[in-house]
């Protein structure tokens, strides 16, 4: 069989595969996104954390919004806290412990339509090898594409993580160095997703 028969002829040509009317899936790009952390501790008013390495998918259901799904992922001992000394006690076994968990990630399960582009994701978050639920409360903006640019969302997120309901965060070693005060740690972000082609296959 020559190649000219290979792609010639009914049913043998690559086609592409037909995503259901309204739903469509976007690549996060990671050089225009942003994930970090915030929380108050002992010396000063607080600190910011930027997760320099992520990754992830989104799927819009445009016809039916509450079927978003969305997965968001970290590596954990990307994190940047603007001092090297914290950046190792951070990623250090005493708090996110990279070495034995290299990801943080996020996956939604649901989302709560609210209002136009608001909604709140319901999911988990996985953390230092512990997985609980999580809600994030979330925005979407659409971002008008240049002529041969493709098309892009922007989705912007905000929780707040207990560490009194997340025991790997109240470890001895986090306690007795006064990194935190108060319980809460803030997790936000603001991911730019591009959307994807429907990838082709050969019957």
């Amino acid at each position: 069989m020559t190649e000219a028969d290979m792609t010639s002829g009914p049913g043998t040509q690559s086609r592409a595969v037909e995503p259901a009317a309204g739903v469509a899936t976007y690549l996060i790009d990671p050089d225009d996104s942003s994930v970090s952390l915030h929380a108050r501790n002992r010396a000063s008013a607080g600190f910011r954390g930027v997760f320099r390495h992520v990754a992830g998918t989104l799927t819009l259901d445009r016809e039916q919004p509450e079927r978003t799904a969305f997965a968001l992922y970290a590596t954990a001992s990307s994190l940047d806290t603007g001092s090297e000394e914290r950046d190792a006690r951070m990623c250090g076994a005493a708090f996110l412990d990279a070495e034995r968990h290299p990801l943080v990630s996020f996956w939604s399960s649901s989302a709560e339509v609210q209002d136009a582009g608001l909604f709140r994701l319901v999911g988990n978050l996985s953390l230092r090898g512990v997985t609980q639920p999580l809600v994030v409360d979330a925005v979407r903006r659409e971002r008008a594409p240049g002529p041969q640019d493709p098309e892009r969302v922007t989705v912007a997120g905000r929780s707040v993580l207990k560490r009194s309901e997340w025991s790997p965060l109240r470890t001895p070693g986090i306690e007795a160095a006064g990194w935190f005060a108060g319980d809460d740690v803030e997790l936000l972000f603001e991911v730019c997703a591009v959307k994807q082609e429907p990838i082709g296959w050969w019957p």
